[in-house]
């Protein structure tokens, strides 16, 4: 279904067929809302992505974390990787086998090198 026309619209109410135009009026809100949200939808997207690019440019792999520069606190490879989400990966655990870091997001347990 596309949009109607102005052109149509006009049309409708020069023939006095006022109903018919507040549909078409109404469809045209409609649409002009979908496109609304989807715009918004767009542009929280891009600029997720655009981040997403400055961080990359930023974290640097040292096995087997990621790193920023200037932050002490590593990311985790698996959700950078994966999903391109930068989740820090702070706390230190350790267990019989020594000293490793579980992901708050991914659960994935590293081990520390």
């Amino acid at each position: 279904m596309g949009l109607p026309s102005f052109k149509e619209t006009v049309d409708l109410l020069k023939k006095g067929m006022t109903v018919e135009a507040q549909e078409k009026i109404m469809e045209l809100r409609e649409s002009y809302i979908e496109l609304q949200e989807a715009n918004l939808l767009l542009r929280q997207e891009n600029q997720k992505l655009k981040e997403s690019l400055e961080l990359k440019a930023e974290l640097v792999f040292k096995s087997p974390y990621y790193f920023a520069e200037g932050d002490d606190v590593p990311f985790c490879p698996r959700c950078w990787e994966k999903d391109r989400v930068a989740i820090h990966v702070p706390t230190v655990k350790f267990d019989r086998v020594g000293r490793y870091r579980e992901c708050p997001e991914c659960e994935t347990e590293l081990r520390d090198s």
